[in-house]
Order: C-alpha cells, then sequence, then structure tokens
C-alpha cells in the first residue's frame, strides 16, 4: 500500500521558532515532542511540513499562544534561504524577484507554487497550503503572508506599498496586531490565502528601490554560493550545488546551469569532456543522499523512496542495491549492527 507523500518545507523557516524557544526559556525537548525531529536534525536543509506543525502546536500549547506563526513570520531573513537567496540577488527588478521566487519555490516548500498576477495596478499572490489542523494551517497562512511582506520590504523599499492581505481562517482574537504589523486591510474566510501590493514600481531596478539591502544580499551570496574557483573540475561544481540543493529529484540541469552561470549546453560539453553526465552525477548524489538517511535507528522506507524522487519503494531499492550492491534494508542493517559493536566497546572500555 502506497502512503501519501509529505510535504516538505526549509529548515530556515524553523530558525524564528528556536529564537523564541530560547528567549521564552522553553526547553527543546518539550518543543520538539511528538515530532520526527531531533537536535541534530534541526540542521538539516528539509523538515516536513507536519514535523514543522507538531513544534507550532507544541510551542502554543506551553506558551499559552495562538499568533506563534506571525511572530515566527516577523523574525524570517532572506539571507538565511541560501541558494535562494543567491538567486535572488542577481534579479534586476522587482518583477524579476517574482518570477525567481516562484520559479525556484522548491528551495522554500515542494508544495505547489504560488500564483502571482500582475495588473497595472496591483500584483496579487496567491498561495497553496497543505492541509493541517487548523492552528497550524493559520500559523502557517500567516507566517507566509509576513515572509512575503518581508521580502517585498526587503527588496522594494519605500517603493513597497502592501494593499489587501486574504485568509482562508477566521479572525483570530490578536487580529489587530496583525492589523497593525501590516498597516492594512484583511480580509478573513476567503477561498485561499493572498496578499496584494502596489506594482506601480515592479520594474524600477533594484539598484535603486533598497541598494543598501541587495549590496548586502549579494555580499553574502558571494560567500555563501562562491564563484567555484577552488573546484576544479565541472562534474566536482556540479555535485557541489546538487549535494545543497533539497529534493535532489527537482533539480534539473537548467536549474544548475544558471546557479554555474553557464548553459546547459556548455554545462553538458564540459561534463562529457570529464566523461560524466548530469544524470549520472544526480543519482549518485541522490544515492549518498539515501546512504546518509539510512544511517540512523528510524528509517521508513516507503518515505524515504518518496523524499527521493522514487515513484515506488521497488525503484528506490533497485537504484540503491545497483548502487551499493546492497539493498537499502540490508545496508540499514549492516549500519546498525556496526554502531552496536562501537557502543559495545566503548561500554567495555
Amino acid at each position: 500500500m502506497q502512503t501519501s507523500q509529505q510535504h516538505t518545507m526549509t529548515a530556515s523557516a524553523v530558525r524564528p521558532l528556536l529564537r523564541f524557544i530560547e528567549q521564552h526559556d522553553i526547553s527543546l525537548s518539550d518543543a520538539l515532542h511528538g515530532s520526527d525531529l531531533s537536535e541534530s536534525t534541526l540542521n538539516t536543509d528539509r523538515l516536513t511540513i507536519n514535523s514543522f506543525d507538531q513544534v507550532i502546536n507544541n510551542i502554543s500549547r506551553i506558551c499559552q499562544q495562538e499568533d506563534i506563526g506571525f511572530i515566527a513570520g516577523q523574525g524570517l531573513e532572506i539571507q538565511s534561504f541560501n541558494l535562494l537567496a543567491f538567486l535572488l540577488s542577481s534579479c534586476k527588478t522587482g518583477r524579476d524577484a517574482l518570477v525567481t521566487l516562484r520559479r525556484y519555490y522548491i528551495l522554500l516548500s515542494d508544495t505547489p507554487a504560488p500564483e502571482i498576477f500582475i495588473t497595472k495596478e496591483e500584483v496579487k499572490v496567491l498561495y497553496y497550503l497543505s492541509p493541517g489542523n487548523e492552528l497550524a494551517m493559520r500559523a502557517r497562512a500567516e507566517l507566509i503572508a509576513t515572509g512575503i511582506n518581508t521580502l517585498g520590504r526587503s527588496f522594494g523599499g519605500k517603493a513597497y506599498h502592501p494593499l489587501k492581505i486574504g485568509f482562508k481562517h477566521d479572525k483570530p482574537s490578536y487580529h489587530k496586531n496583525l492589523e497593525e504589523y501590516f498597516g492594512i486591510d484583511i480580509h478573513y474566510n476567503q477561498n485561499q490565502c493572498w496578499i496584494s501590493f502596489s506594482s506601480e514600481h515592479i520594474d524600477k531596478p533594484l539598484t535603486e528601490t533598497n541598494p543598501n539591502f541587495l549590496h548586502a544580499l549579494r555580499s553574502q551570496a558571494e560567500m555563501l554560493i562562491p564563484d567555484y574557483q577552488h573546484l576544479k573540475s565541472c562534474s566536482t561544481k556540479v555535485r557541489h550545488v546538487l549535494q545543497q540543493w533539497p529534493n535532489q529529484h527537482t533539480a534539473n540541469k537548467e536549474s544548475v546551469a544558471e546557479l554555474l552561470n553557464t548553459s546547459p549546453r556548455t554545462l553538458t560539453r564540459r561534463l562529457r569532456e570529464e566523461n560524466t553526465q548530469f544524470s549520472h552525477l544526480l543519482r549518485e548524489v541522490r544515492m549518498e543522499k539515501a546512504q546518509a538517511r539510512l544511517e540512523s535507528h528510524s528509517i521508513n522506507m516507503q518515505e524515504l523512496a518518496q523524499e527521493l524522487g522514487f515513484a515506488d519503494r521497488r525503484g528506490f531499492e533497485r537504484a540503491f542495491k545497483q548502487w551499493s550492491k546492497l539493498t537499502p534494508s540490508a545496508y540499514h542493517k549492516q549500519w546498525k549492527n556496526s554502531a552496536t559493536e562501537s557502543q559495545d566497546l566503548t561500554l567495555v572500555y
């Protein structure tokens, strides 16, 4: 029986929650209770939306606060989104930034990308929420709206003017806080979540709207994704990008070529000169990711297969065995036995 795919999101979204936990002296174990997260897994690139929802529910229950998503959204920093920040740093106008955001939305979440409508008067962004309980969905809705607003302010500066916001949920008890923060009309019980802002300066150069932020973003991008001069071969550069890319099955040659500031055709030619192909490198990185995930005490093979982009468990098992000469289950068992032996040796000494 095939299980439904669990949507994932960038782990950067949980960082404001961690700061909130620290500020309110909440135990990390209490905040993570019931989720599949641990202190070590918080440093990964992705987490399931179900886990994020559980953390939201825990913090809300402990603090007796329902506006956790709104609070977390205010703490989001565009610079912390790594590859997406790098891509946004090369945008020339607000329109470019919106196109890039939608095209690479997978870097934020593997839920459907938002729909963006641009008219002479306004830009309207309609965004999707994956299912969850009422509190968690409301938190995510407010977090996304706040994040989009932060992005607009960061790039647009004084040229950014929000117009209206729509939420699917009922008006919360803290609605005045939302209205004060956004400073615009907020509509509740909508068919879909959305936010709109003026399109007057959508094609104005970002170097004019908020040059200080753009300079800071580009400076950080140079540190996050260097010019790869220290990497000798093209295949090494591609692997370097793929290793940082969430959900390797969504990465494609065009996206990686853009990150490496080259064309897909040139990338193909350079890889051929090194006797390899993009698809081979992608498969290797996927298997290395699988290997790392299998080296944990608790693992769901079906979920791992879906996470890595395989249609079913059998396809994943076949690919992994071809790569490592062992089935995923056999590799996992071998690792557990090795880990147990190491622990026993530690206890003896």
